[in-house]
This record gives C-alpha cells, structure tokens and sequence, in this order.
C-alpha cells in the first residue's frame, strides 16, 4: 500500500467513526430532551402495542431527521480539518 493511500483511508475511517458516534450521541441526548420536556418515554418498539401510528412515525422521523443532520455536519467538518493535518 501506498502512503497517499493509506493516509485517504484513515481519513475515511476517521470521518465516519466520528460520524456514527455523533449520531448516537445525539440520538441519546435527543431521548432524554424529549423525555423530560413531554414526560413520557420515546418509543423504543415500534411493535409495542401502546404506541400510537402517529407517535411511532413522528419520532422515526424525528430522529432520522437529526442523526442525518448531525452526520452531514460532522463529515464535513472532520473533512475540512482532516485535510489541514493530512
């Protein structure tokens, strides 16, 4: 392997990692805000009966929302400062 080569890999692997801890970070800070602003637990299975269609959905959406949005944000960034040490 070459060295250019490698280096592009550890920045691959580096962005990503970042990425996914992010998004699961945000994901558990997102449970507990919603948590104890709507006094109620998030849904966490969908196959739950006492979860309503609504609920189920909203939250997916929400959460998808945000986890997408923070990794956009993260990859970018970690890229543009990834490219300052590389």
């Amino acid at each position: 392997m070459k060295k250019d080569q490698i280096k592009d890999e550890l920045k691959i692997l580096l962005i990503n990692g970042s990425a996914i801890a992010g998004a699961y970070a945000l994901k558990r800070i997102t449970e507990k805000v919603v948590e104890r602003g709507m006094h109620k637990r998030v849904p966490a299975n969908p196959e739950d009966n006492t979860i309503s269609w609504s609920e189920a959905l909203g939250w997916a959406a929400f959460t998808g929302a945000m986890a997408g949005s923070i990794k956009l944000l993260i990859k970018r960034g970690a890229k543009i400062e990834l490219d300052k040490v590389f």
